[in-house]
């Protein structure tokens, strides 16, 4: 039998045998998924901006043979700090657009008015408005479509031109991607952003400039006020948008369409702006990370009900249980350690004594390992109004854990919450689930080490994700119980905990990746990998069951962006070539 190398793999996929033995193997052999390389950064950008030319020219031929007129489109250029060179290189952006601005406006401070004005006579073709307040803009100017920038930021020559034709349907804002373009004019270090993220905003800023606004009088009506030109200043308006409730139709434009200089302050240096906005709901933590750390308000501390399946696993138990009792500042909650058919006597005697401990009931499941079904069991147990579901190979690292998950669990818009979760050796285990990693679904940043940032800040940021493991998950009662639970039926062990926070987004809310809860978990130690047959054979209806049901996340992840590969759990740039 010839096999070609794709039909080889899909004919070993099928086998069950060899993939649990390749499975072990993976396991023993260590490999890991660390970030690219410098050099495969750049290879692969560099493809991408290939790819992106030539899929912006089929666009742009698409518009030419539109019916459609040209709208009117006003570009905002703030200018907090002026540097001549700076502004004289977005001024040339501008001047090489192939379609012209219906305006062009330059907002300075007042002392800054002179050499800001002898930078836009200094020989460019284009008709500039310099403006000290947003107020001074006409009224004509204020009610047409503006797209808002900072000196400093270079535009591709077709943004203009292209805009009208990419812009999402029914949004009234809209960002794109961006990159870093260098002293020399190299570019590199794409930001490929998400859909709209709130949480993401609220704590890295991650729009910072590059976005169009369907009318510019939208500032003053969202932020109910003016706004002072800062270098935050569409951060701040973007977190303004949540916080006043605005944010329902932000659109997200996936291409990089804008170039942002090096060195920017860190979105940490926004603190004393948004101290006043947040004090209502959060406080901002001090720390030395260059995001900021939100601690939101516990209006109530309702009990939570932390739910613990185990067979066996003394060792196991013993360090979770106690890290959770001795390292946990939350007070307010109880332990439901489920026994599923142990059969150790060390341990039947040992969960004896722990059914003494004032916070910790030990019930007895007796019926086959379904990991679903088990803690569908303990819900109808619980006390609680929340539910915490929790791994035995758990332990806690940051005594404000429970703290933290429970504040954002009662958030009205929050729906399922997770940890970071670290492996022994200090590596990232979950830091949120990424729809489509593996035609399934994968864990952002596996393997990353415990202190990396992670691909735009997003390891350190608390912010949304369309999904969290459940090994350490917490949600209200209300909402469990409202989509039904975990399904028993159809996902017995893999993605059940995917498949409960696909299902609570329904709700309409968001699920969340906390990243101030830091605990350890040591995974699949107590149940192990997927490295027999029968587990292989499970895992494929599993995982097919997924696919079948949440194919459009899988295929459109808006916590991703589809410029990422989904061959990887690194956030690398996607390879064109193969995946394009």
């Amino acid at each position: 039998m010839s096999l070609t190398p794709k039909a080889w793999v899909s004919w070993a996929k099928n086998n069950p045998k060899l993939v649990a033995a390749y499975s072990r193997n993976l396991h023993k052999s260590g490999l890991l998924y660390q970030l690219q390389t410098m050099e495969e950064l750049t290879r692969s950008y560099t493809a991408y901006q290939k790819y992106q030319q030539q899929s912006v020219a089929e666009l742009l031929v698409t518009a030419k043979f539109s019916s459609q007129p040209a709208n009117p489109l006003t570009l905002l250029i703030c200018v907090p700090t002026h540097n001549a060179d700076s502004l004289l290189a977005t001024l040339i952006s501008v001047d090489d657009q192939q379609a012209l601005f219906s305006e062009v406006l330059v907002w300075c401070h007042t002392q800054d008015v002179a050499s800001v004005r002898a930078v836009l006579n200094d020989q460019l073709d284009s008709t500039f408005t310099l403006i000290t307040n947003l107020g001074d803009v006409s009224c004509n100017t204020t009610n047409t479509p503006c797209f808002m920038i900072f000196a400093g930021d270079v535009i591709e020559s077709y943004l203009r031109e292209l805009l009208p034709s990419v812009l999402p349907q029914a949004t009234n804002i809209a960002y794109v991607d961006t990159d870093v373009r260098d002293a020399a004019g190299n570019r590199n270090f794409p930001d490929f952003k998400p859909d709209w993220n709130p949480d993401l905003q609220l704590t890295a800023g991650y729009v910072s400039s590059g976005v169009w606004i369907d009318k510019l009088s939208r500032v003053e009506a969202v932020v109910r006020g003016p706004l002072p030109l800062t270098p935050f200043f569409i951060s701040q308006f973007l977190c303004l948008c949540y916080v006043n409730g605005h944010d329902d139709h932000i659109g997200h434009i996936p291409l990089v369409l804008l170039s942002r200089p090096e060195g920017l302050a860190p979105f940490s240096q926004a603190a004393s702006l948004l101290t006043d906005t947040y004090q209502s709901f959060a406080d901002i933590i001090p720390s030395s990370l260059p995001t900021l750390s939100l601690r939101w308000k516990l209006q109530a501390s309702p009990l939570v009900s932390i739910i613990i399946p185990t067979r066996n696993g003394m060792a196991l138990v013993k360090a979770c249980i106690d890290s959770i009792l001795h390292n946990t500042t939350y007070s307010h909650y109880e332990i439901l350690l489920i026994n599923n058919s142990s059969d150790d006597i060390n341990c039947i005697n040992y969960f004896a004594e722990l059914d003494k401990h004032p916070k910790i009931r030990v019930i007895n499941y007796d019926k086959a390992f379904n990991y679903s079904a088990i803690n569908n069991f303990a819900a109808k147990h619980a006390k609680g109004d929340v539910l915490a579901l929790v791994n035995n190979d758990i332990e806690v690292i940051s005594p404000n854990w429970l703290q933290d998950m429970v504040s954002h669990v009662l958030r009205e818009d929050i729906g399922c919450v997770g940890a970071k979760l670290l492996f022994s050796d200090d590596r990232i285990q979950h830091a949120g689930v990424v729809m489509g990693y593996g035609g399934g679904a994968g864990h952002a940043h596996k393997y990353f080490p415990a202190d990396h940032y992670g691909y735009m800040n997003r390891l350190i940021a608390t912010h949304n994700y369309s999904a969290v493991t459940a090994a350490c998950l917490l949600i209200t009662a209300k909402d469990f119980w409202d989509v039904g639970g975990l399904n028993e039926q159809d996902l017995a062990i893999a993605f059940n905990d995917v498949d409960l926070c696909l299902k609570v987004l329904q709700l309409g809310r968001r699920n969340l990746y906390c990243a101030e809860s830091v605990l350890y978990h040591h995974e699949s130690v107590s149940r192990g990998h997927e490295d027999t047959p029968e587990k292989v054979l499970r895992f494929k209806g599993e995982l097919s069951y997924l696919q079948s049901n949440w194919q459009h996340v899988i295929c459109a992840d808006p916590a991703y962006n589809p410029n990422l590969t989904l061959r990887r759990e690194n956030f690398g740039i996607k390879d064109v070539s193969l995946d394009g």
